[in-house]
């Protein structure tokens, strides 16, 4: 079942009367790609995108998420989850600065969505609390790891917590399942998101997806009947 969105997001989704709502839904995707833990892994062609006529857009090979470290090369920006442990004392002005084109972008809406976030969204949590382990307890060799295993029913318990989805682990680690992602807090390469990970969409869609909440995932029932013998007929297919 899909809970009540978060207060902040309720009144510019849902009051017309409100003064920054035609802001918010204006621009909704341009503040979501702001918040997204992962990059859109495409390879674009554009020769489509010159002269008049409709807008077009042609992708060469497979669409996918990618992840990267905790932290920026040394010299370089922060982006997407980056964005969240480095330089926290002026995140607001670089999430902003993501985009060239930001003059219509309302930088209250970036606080409350920020705000928003640190307080419901699961995954936001967890990289603070990398952030935290990284800037005050100097800690080396640190690694996030963000759990595909599911031990309850995401439509019944549809809020995750942090012990459930993400753990912070020193040194050297046991690499789980293959779904599992791994990021370490500096010198890795871009990390390809498995499709059928829980938090896929949740890393790609945070405003979708405002609590973290789990997409599809393995054995996902038909309808909740407690421990039962796993069958395709009972169990939800990727096309559904």
């Amino acid at each position: 079942m899909i809970g009540d969105p978060p207060v902040i997001l309720q009144k510019p989704l849902f009051d017309p009367a409100s003064t920054p709502v035609k802001n918010y839904q204006a621009n909704t995707r341009t503040y979501n790609a702001m918040f997204s833990f992962s990059s859109p892994g495409m390879k674009f062609d554009t020769k489509f995108t010159k002269g008049g006529g409709p807008l077009t857009l042609r992708l060469h090979g497979h669409t996918c998420h990618r992840i990267r470290t905790m932290l920026p090369e040394i010299g370089h920006p922060g982006k997407y989850a980056q964005l969240y442990i480095f330089d926290p004392g002026n995140e607001i002005q670089n999430w902003m600065e993501c985009f060239r084109d930001n003059k219509h972008i309302d930088k209250a809406i970036v606080i409350n969505l920020s705000l928003m976030l640190d307080q419901h969204n699961v995954h936001a949590k967890a990289f603070r609390m990398a952030h935290d382990m990284l800037q005050h307890q100097n800690v080396n060799d640190l690694k996030l790891r963000i759990i595909s295993d599911r031990l309850t029913d995401g439509r019944l318990y549809n809020k995750p917590t942090i012990s459930k989805v993400a753990a912070l682990i020193v040194g050297d680690i046991n690499l789980g399942t293959k779904q599992d992602i791994i990021i370490q807090a500096r010198g890795g390469n871009l990390q390809r998101i498995d499709e059928f990970h829980p938090s896929y969409p949740a890393f790609q869609y945070p405003l979708l997806f405002p609590f973290g909440e789990d997409g599809y995932k393995d054995n996902i029932l038909h309808a909740y009947q407690g421990e039962i013998i796993v069958t395709k007929r009972n169990r939800q297919t990727v096309m559904e």
